[in-house]
């Protein structure tokens, strides 16, 4: 029996693999696939932000915030820090998503009403899909790509790679939560192995930014 895929959010923040093990235990561990971590966005101000999560459900885009009380707590943080968090709802709302949050502790200590929540807002049988313009327009320049800095996940997935190399395997899959840096990981690794590569993309835009 194949097991399934398990996700982890990009910033590896346990509080959001938290979430993604429960919105998983919701509606099953395939369909957290759909869940984008850390989203890019523009503020009204044109500041780059992240949404913690970003999922796209029957047509509308829904974001999701996991909140630490400390550090989103009028009482414990500073007054420029909390605008700031409200600037960031806001202009998600701004841009026409709902916008649904969580405390840590809460996802910790009542877990079944988190999901009994999530069955709420997002339904019984939501329709999940994948976010057609989830990458952003880029500008930037041409870099050095063996000067790049992978991320730990992309590290081990390129050693497992030349693992089953050495051992002669002729196909692996590599799965990881959408946004983290898939296509990154498959260039860089053609690019250790020093041939002809063939890769089928569902948009050109994709293989270019990697």
């Amino acid at each position: 029996m194949t097991s399934m895929p398990t996700y982890r959010s990009a910033s590896g923040s346990s509080a959001e693999d938290l979430f993604i093990e429960l919105f998983s235990d919701t509606f099953g561990a395939e369909k957290a696939g759909y869940l984008y971590s850390q989203y890019p966005f523009s503020d009204i101000y044109q500041n780059s932000r992240f949404a913690d999560f970003l999922i796209e459900n029957s047509g509308r885009k829904v974001a999701i915030e996991i909140d630490d009380e400390a550090s989103h707590n009028p009482k414990l943080i500073s007054q420029n820090k909390f605008y700031d968090d409200l600037l960031k709802q806001n202009s998600m709302i701004y841009l026409g998503w709902d916008v649904y949050r969580w405390a840590v502790r809460q996802m910790q200590q009542q877990p079944e009403t988190v999901k009994d929540e999530l069955r709420v807002f997002l339904g019984q049988h939501p329709s999940f899909r994948e976010i057609e313009d989830y990458l952003p327009t880029q500008r930037g320049k041409s870099l050095d790509g063996s000067q790049l800095e992978l991320k730990e996940h992309q590290k081990q997935a390129l050693a497992a790679l030349e693992e089953m190399r050495c051992n002669f395997e002729t196909i692996a899959l590599l799965y990881h939560a959408t946004g983290t840096g898939k296509t990154v990981t498959a260039v860089m690794d053609a690019k250790r192995f020093g041939k002809r590569t063939l890769f089928l993309a569902h948009t050109v835009e994709l293989v270019d930014q990697a």
